[in-house]
């Protein structure tokens, strides 16, 4: 996909670089305010993240039998989040003098049980490779 374009994509990619040195270098010599670089970032900011979202879905549709995989993680991960946010408690605890309750308090600990499940399986693979290396 970027073979096609790529010309388009780097006159793109100059012409932001471009636009952002001549914008801090008027920024430096205060022309413009940090109002207007800050509002920029969020410009690039949203730029990124949609290319980031947008560019792999494409490559998705183009070939599926290749993303099957990617699912499939995603969906696992999907699975291994929802076991731990029917698993946690939703118990309120305080942070400092902040108190935290609710749903935050059931999606913290979803992550937190989400996250040791990733450990282990982490663990796990390395130490199932290990082991089936040194057998073969």
């Amino acid at each position: 996909m970027l073979g096609e374009n790529s010309k388009i994509y780097s006159l793109i990619l100059i012409s932001l670089l471009g636009l952002s040195g001549v914008l801090y270098l008027l920024f430096a010599f205060e022309v413009i305010s940090h109002g207007l670089l800050l509002n920029w970032c969020y410009v690039l900011f949203v730029l990124a993240a949609l290319s980031a979202l947008i560019f792999p879905l494409v490559g998705m549709a183009k070939d599926f039998k290749k993303a099957i995989n990617s699912l499939i993680g995603v969906a696992v991960l999907i699975i291994i989040f929802g076991v731990g946010y029917s698993l946690s408690s939703g118990e309120a605890y305080t942070i400092g003098d902040q108190v935290v309750e609710g749903t935050m308090s059931k999606l913290s600990e979803a992550g937190l049980y989400t996250f040791y499940v990733m450990i282990l399986l982490a663990v796990g693979t390395i130490i199932y490779t290990e082991i089936s290396k040194a057998f073969k």
